[in-house]
């Protein structure tokens, strides 16, 4: 495998908490009812725009309310992204070690190029990522193939049947699909899981670093491939670190396809149907988001 596309929106950077704050401050401002966690989630597949409307519009296709609502909606925006980096814990490690393995690193986004540009400076990962397609009017959205083709394209040309596109979305699934790349699921992060594992990804990542085992996997290692490392613990969410991609050999198989238990909401808060993420925001980054420790290998072959 040549190459990795990511999503931005869920997948990378975790602008839930983010959303969820600036819809109740929306609502405050036009004086409608603050939409419930679960309404706003059954309405995250919309583009964005539509997503709005379909929540503080008089109809759902009153273009004429739109730059009121969205004006509203971004009035906060700077101010909360400049809390602390909303980067998923384990982010910038992944990308450093596909990096360093000369994997092509690509991301793929619906999000306006105005945010999802400063949001991929703001994070650090500028550096990492080759080449970066957010949503113009030029490009329709997913699950349409033109912007992973445009990805690929910018990557060097890699072909589809060598690369993987990473998202929490079943469209992103599908998009990958439509080109006949691999496709990874981001459940660390989706709003629905059942439908984005629905469209039959090729792989379920419940960590980022799982990324790494399906890559060595399609290689053709068959889960014995040195650098996709067990992680060592404990490890701040708050900080990578850096002993989490050693080239040491090792010993034993790695089981990348265990499905694990569900993740008890005081480790994730996403898994307490997306419960407590605003709270979050008022939180120093070593107290938000703590994770339960992950190894991707089989619990027996490390006794």
């Amino acid at each position: 495998m040549r190459a990795v596309v990511f999503d931005w929106d869920l997948t990378l950077w975790d602008s839930w908490g983010i959303h969820l704050r600036l819809m109740e401050n929306t609502a405050a401002e036009l004086g409608v009812e603050i939409p419930s966690l679960e309404e706003v989630a059954a309405e995250f597949h919309r583009p964005f725009r539509q997503h709005l409307l379909w929540f503080f519009g008089s109809r759902p296709d009153a273009e004429d309310e739109l730059d009121r609502i969205v004006r509203i909606y971004l009035s906060q925006y700077d101010g909360l992204v400049a809390l602390r980096n909303y980067l998923f814990p384990g982010v910038a490690s992944l990308l450093g070690a596909l990096k360093r393995r000369g994997i092509r690193i690509g991301v793929l986004s619906d999000k306006l190029p105005e945010f999802g540009h400063a949001e991929l400076r703001r994070s650090g990962l500028s550096g990492l990522v080759e080449y970066a397609d957010f949503k113009t009017d030029a490009r329709p959205y997913k699950p349409a193939p033109d912007g992973l083709h445009t990805v690929l394209d910018g990557l060097g040309g890699v072909e589809p049947e060598d690369a993987m596109y990473v998202g929490d979305g079943p469209q992103d699934v599908a998009c990958a699909r439509s080109v006949g790349a691999a496709s990874g699921a981001a459940l660390w992060s989706t709003i629905d899981r059942e439908a984005t594992l629905g469209e039959a990804p090729t792989y379920r990542l419940h960590r980022p670093h799982q990324v790494l085992a399906a890559i060595a996997e399609a290689d053709g290692s068959d889960g014995a491939d040195p650098w996709v490392r067990h992680l060592p613990w404990p490890w701040r969410p708050d900080a990578d670190n850096p002993q989490d991609d050693q080239d040491l050999p090792t010993s034993g198989t790695i089981d990348t396809y265990h499905e694990p238990e569900p993740l008890q909401s005081r480790y994730w808060p996403m898994a307490a149907r997306w419960g407590g993420r605003t709270e979050e925001l008022a939180q120093l980054p070593s107290e938000a988001n703590p994770i339960a420790p992950l190894s991707l290998r089989n619990s027996q072959s490390l006794s």
